[in-house]
């Protein structure tokens, strides 16, 4: 397996990490990783799925911050030498959302993984824009067993 090296800013790279193809991609930059915890960035673009009227909705942001737990996952199979697996948020334990972004926005996601149990993540996740907290999530997920 190709070496990736931080920060990761290449969507050819991003895409070995993700099960997720366009038009659902909603991460596009993996800029922190230690084993428990990663920063993941993602720029919204006019022509994405989940805006309207240079608003990004609820449902995009809640897929950008599951995707950044699924970047994470991705990002620390790979450095195993594993493949990135498919996965699903199992549920919504918590969720916070103090405002929307709009089209052009620099989100910056913290994952921080609370439990980890063979395919099974509760993961809390934290979207700033310029440093401001714009939403957090406590998550389940779970992926796929070979």
């Amino acid at each position: 397996m190709k070496t990736l090296k931080l920060p990761i800013t290449d969507i050819t790279s991003i895409k070995m990490l993700l099960p997720h193809r366009e038009p659902i991609i909603m991460v596009n930059s993996l800029l922190e990783f230690v084993d428990g915890k990663a920063t993941v960035g993602f720029t919204i673009l006019k022509d994405n799925l989940y805006v309207d009227n240079d608003g990004f909705s609820e449902t995009g942001l809640i897929e950008h911050m599951a995707q950044a737990a699924a970047l994470y996952s991705g990002f620390k199979n790979h450095s195993e030498n594993n493949p990135a697996k498919e996965g699903f948020i199992a549920s919504i334990k918590k969720l916070n959302i103090q405002r929307l972004p709009k089209v052009d926005a620099v989100l910056k996601t913290e994952v921080s993984i609370i439990h980890e149990i063979m395919h099974m993540s509760t993961v809390k996740l934290s979207t700033f824009i310029n440093g401001v907290e714009i939403a957090n999530a406590e998550i389940n997920t779970v992926l796929k067993a070979e």
